[in-house]
C-alpha cells in the first residue's frame, strides 16, 4: 500500500473542514431564523453566530483542526501499515 503524505492529507482535511464550516456560516447569515448551523459555529467562539469575527474564527479553528487531526491520522496509518497491523 502507498502511503499517506500527511501534509497532503492534512491540508486537504483542513480546506474540507474549512469550506463547510464557511457554508454553515454563510447559511446562518442568509437563513438566520432557521437553526441549520448555530450550534456548529458555536463551537468555536462566544461570538454571536452572524458576525464576521465568528465566521472568521470557527473557519480558521476548523482548517487548524482538520489539518492536525489529518496529520496525526495519516503518520499513525502510515506506521499501522508498516508494522503489517
Amino acid at each position: 500500500m502507498t502511503p499517506l503524505k500527511p501534509a497532503a492529507f492534512g491540508l486537504s482535511l483542513a480546506i474540507s473542514l474549512a469550506v463547510l464550516t464557511l457554508l454553515c456560516w454563510l447559511a446562518v447569515l442568509l437563513l438566520p431564523q432557521v437553526q441549520l448551523a448555530h450550534s456548529w459555529l458555536g463551537l468555536f467562539t462566544a461570538a454571536p453566530v452572524n458576525s464576521v469575527r465568528a465566521g472568521g474564527t470557527a473557519i480558521a479553528v476548523s482548517f487548524a483542526a482538520g489539518w492536525f487531526t489529518a496529520f496525526v491520522m495519516a503518520v499513525t496509518y502510515n506506521r499501522l501499515v508498516k508494522t503489517g497491523v
